[in-house]
């Protein structure tokens, strides 16, 4: 079976402009999610059972992905509002029979759960994540056809924020990676220039030790220096958001 690792990512955030091309050590933070999967993955990426895939809107602005890490990283452009509908597309074009799917957001979500996630999806589970890390760490998977029965009845629909909700809850295999943190204030998502600040002031200091430090590690580093301070107070706005839109999207009030 062949894995795709779906980044799903855009241009033209509203809240802060080009973030995945925002610099970390003079490079774009998109890199950091990629190194550490290549990291973790590179033998699977080798023996091309498993691929990096960039899953963006077909938009013209799009194109400007190609320039991450060409060679390893691919980029697909597929439907403009609908991500789960986007990465069925783009497992289909690259015939990926497990989906995990990565927020490009999130360039710390933990690569040890992406694999515990793959092995899950390997040993015949149809969905699984994990549940118990910091916000913008937890890693979540399906099968490719776990997700076309799912996003079938919602092709015609907006889908992107929160749409976990279209799949079978029953079908999904809950994987405990064990307490790291119970600090409520930690946030490892990338929408404000607060979480650029934070990124930079953790990732920089690390250097390439940021392709292997491990998520407990990374967890400690935050807490210890108290970094989460630097973008704790966004954490409402985001979850207003995020609700606000999740709603609208659960209620059919839009379509595409």
């Amino acid at each position: 079976m062949k894995t795709g690792f779906l980044i799903t990512a855009r241009m033209g955030s509203s809240r802060l402009k080009d973030k995945h091309f925002l610099l970390i050590n003079g490079k774009p933070i998109l890199l950091v999610l990629i190194k550490r999967i290549c990291n973790m993955f590179m033998d699977q990426i080798l023996r091309g059972i498993s691929q990096i895939i960039i899953a963006s809107p077909d938009t013209p602005d799009s194109d400007i992905f190609n320039i991450i890490a060409p060679g390893i990283v691919s980029v697909f452009r597929g439907s403009s509002n609908n991500i789960p509908l986007r990465h069925l597309q783009a497992s289909d074009m690259h015939d990926c029979d497990v989906i995990i799917s990565i927020d490009g957001d999130d360039p710390l979500c933990s690569v040890d759960g992406m694999m515990k996630v793959q092995k899950a999806i390997f040993s015949g589970e149809e969905y699984a994540k994990t549940s118990d890390l910091p916000l913008g760490m937890n890693s979540i998977g399906y099968s490719r056809e776990f997700l076309r029965k799912s996003v079938m009845p919602y092709i015609d629909h907006i889908l992107e924020n929160g749409w976990g909700w279209i799949f079978d809850k029953s079908k999904l295999m809950n994987i405990i990676i064990g307490s790291i943190s119970d600090n409520q204030k930690l946030r490892f998502t990338l929408d404000y220039q607060e979480d650029y600040i934070f990124f930079k002031n953790l990732i920089e200091p690390l250097g390439e030790e940021i392709r292997t430090i491990s998520d407990i590690d990374i967890v400690e580093r935050v807490v210890s220096k108290k970094l989460y301070e630097l973008n704790e107070k966004v954490a409402d706005e985001y979850w207003n958001n995020f609700n606000q839109k999740q709603k609208c999207e659960m209620g059919n009030e839009k379509r595409l």
